[in-house]
């Protein structure tokens, strides 16, 4: 697949940036392949695309240091999917390729400097 358009940029905080490098660690060692971190395309940012067999995957990363303020997926809120949805079809309209491919939208949340990860596969629906 070609590497996709849009400009990356990096994640605001450290805690950030360590959550999306281990989130596509993770995913890549379930045989994933990450393609893109960090895309800003249509006015949203997307936190990882990567590649499930013919299937392209939009992944929110979602860190917290504990469950005082809820858990990390519960951060992936309506507003955030309506936006998460809004750059994922512009990035697939700037990469014709993903678009004939299926579509899934997964969180991985992490919770705790031990890093405890749950990859929710299919997260939400594209609707």
């Amino acid at each position: 697949m070609p590497r996709p358009a849009g400009s990356a940029r990096a994640p605001t905080t450290p805690k950030g940036r360590g959550g999306e490098d281990e989130a596509a660690l993770f995913l890549e060692g379930r045989g994933l392949t990450v393609f893109a971190r960090n895309v800003r395309v249509g006015g949203g940012e997307i936190d990882l695309v990567a590649g499930d067999g013919g299937t392209v995957v939009f992944v929110e990363v979602k860190w917290r240091r504990d469950a005082s303020r809820g858990a990390p997926a519960e951060a992936v809120t309506p507003l955030k999917r309506r936006r998460l949805l809004s750059a994922a079809r512009a990035w697939l309209a700037e990469n014709p390729s993903g678009a004939r491919r299926e579509v899934r939208f997964d969180v991985v949340a992490i919770e705790g400097d031990a890093g405890t990860i749950d990859w929710i596969r299919g997260a939400f629906d594209a609707t």
